[in-house]
């Protein structure tokens, strides 16, 4: 892993008491710098210092190298961590380069991981692809979590981050391996009267009630933040 173009950071709490943290970086793997993958470190405080492991802990670098990743501790006590196949690095054009066909694939992967919230138990299951040129060729940015009725909500973003097609859009599954079903519209897209332009990238506290986002702001992008609702296999904003 390089040292630049890190992003993506992710950081959840052992059993032990201890911290990882997920991150996304480019790879030395590949010289011009155009690929990422994700790595992890550990720290016996939040606070760090975190000390990263040898390997990548994702780096299917022919299938376009691997991104956001995050953490999820199941009410079994069972580990995953969900990431992004990062396919449109490897697209053959357009908006985020892949909505020139033939589009890319960018699987949002769940992989079972032990205790100490790295060492794999299991294959990697994918859980949802991008819908073509429908999602500009791009799914990113998972985030899983469950509700108190068993249902597990898969959030995540569709589209391109640089236009007004980025969203934050959900998926639902009784098993944590799915099938995943989508949501019939997305939770968050521009145009909906929230005022939010291009919205993406979110996260959920552990309560399942408070969530943060980022969306454009000035030249930039800002955090928002949100209440939300698990009701069924719906999300509803409040």
């Amino acid at each position: 892993m390089a040292n630049y173009l890190t992003w993506a950071p992710d950081v959840q709490q052992l059993d032990d008491g201890s911290f990882i943290m997920y991150y996304s970086a480019t790879t030395a793997a590949v010289p011009n710098g155009s690929k990422h993958c994700v790595g992890a470190a550990t720290s016996p405080t939040i606070l760090g210092p975190y000390t990263g492991l040898t390997d990548a802990l994702f780096c299917p670098l022919s299938r376009g190298g691997a991104i956001d990743a995050s953490g999820f501790k199941d009410r079994n006590g069972k580990r995953y961590v969900v990431y992004k196949v990062d396919g449109n690095s490897i697209g053959h054009g357009g908006a985020c380069g892949n909505t020139v066909a033939p589009i890319v694939g960018t699987p949002l992967m769940l992989q079972p991981v032990g205790a100490d919230g790295h060492t794999f138990t299991g294959n990697a299951v994918a859980l949802l692809d991008n819908d073509g040129a429908a999602d500009q060729g791009i799914l990113e940015a998972p985030f899983l979590t469950r509700s108190r009725a068993g249902v597990y909500f898969l959030f995540f973003s569709s589209g391109c981050f640089a236009t007004s097609g980025y969203t934050v859009s959900y998926a639902t599954a009784t098993n944590v391996t799915g099938p995943y079903t989508r949501a019939s519209s997305p939770l968050f897209r521009t145009g909906d009267g929230n005022g939010l332009k291009a919205p993406g990238g979110m996260s959920v506290w552990g309560d399942n009630r408070h969530m943060v986002l980022h969306a454009n702001y000035g030249g930039g992008r800002a955090m928002y933040t949100t209440l939300i609702a698990l009701k069924g296999t719906e999300v509803i904003t409040t």
